[in-house]
């Protein structure tokens, strides 16, 4: 058994520990959760059984294992990417709110000092 082999499925059980403890302080969704929980658990199997890719790649059309499991990462990371951008673009509008209603407590003190 090759390295990677255990030592892939450490780290994902690892990643699903921290994962759960997230979900648990309400600092990730549970949707989220199980996406990453599902990507984890297939990169286990296929680190311990790799012709196991083969067979996945084959249902979907996909001739080589490899090619099955690089599309399965393309996706996550554009998933990870526009939920990451979905946040920035909401603490964008959170600062803007914020800035706002600080500029206007702050006029309306500054009139009320020169009256």
């Amino acid at each position: 058994m090759l390295f990677y082999s255990i030592l892939f499925p450490i780290i994902s059980l690892i990643a699903i520990i921290w994962l759960l403890w997230r979900y648990l302080n309400e600092k990730d969704s549970l949707i989220t959760v199980i996406l990453w929980d599902v990507f984890l658990i297939i990169v286990s199997v296929f680190a311990i059984f790799p012709h196991a890719s083969t067979t996945f790649a084959k249902l979907f059309g996909i001739t080589r294992g490899l090619d099955f499991i690089i599309i399965i990462v393309f996706a996550v990371l554009v998933y990870t990417i526009f939920k990451l951008y979905y946040k920035i673009d909401k603490l964008e509008d959170n600062i803007n709110k914020i800035v706002k209603e600080v500029a206007l407590s702050n006029e309306i003190s500054l009139k009320d000092k020169e009256d």
